[in-house]
């Protein structure tokens, strides 16, 4: 038969099946768009990894038992852009927690997710998530 299952959304980057929900959806429709549309290459995205499976931190003796919810790789291991997801609106909360989770992580770039949209939140603010090659010449990769 097809590939259509009920309650689940295909995730893009890990090639599986996942449950539908509402912060589900919100993230997959960003990686489409970063993918199709924003020129971010599949491969060099991470997509719910503990901080411990992240290819830079493995090794690293005690981490927090977080998870991730996007990291987009420069060539190589080294973290470009980390996004945090959130199935409403984004507050204060979700930046908090997503910069506290980039003291591990030590991207040069750091966004938000919510159902209307994702911003930059880190080094500066932006309405909008900017293009690949953008971030990279501005992180001089």
């Amino acid at each position: 038969m097809g590939s259509f299952k009920p309650n689940k959304i295909l995730d893009v980057v890990r090639g599986c099946f996942v449950a539908a929900t509402p912060e589900e959806i919100v993230r997959q429709s960003l990686l489409l768009e970063m993918i199709r549309t924003l020129g971010y290459p599949k491969e060099l995205l991470a997509v719910e990894k503990q901080l411990s499976e992240l290819p830079h931190l493995m090794g690293v003796e005690r981490l927090p038992k977080r998870r991730t919810d996007i990291v987009c790789y420069a060539r190589g291991i080294h973290p470009l852009l980390l996004i945090e997801c959130k199935e409403g609106d984004v507050g204060k909360e979700a930046i908090q927690q997503a910069l506290g989770y980039n003291a591990f992580v030590g991207a040069p770039f750091v966004a938000v997710a919510g159902k209307r949209g994702c911003a930059l939140v880190f080094p500066e603010s932006k309405s909008f998530l900017p293009h690949y090659k953008e971030l990279l010449l501005s992180a001089n990769y």
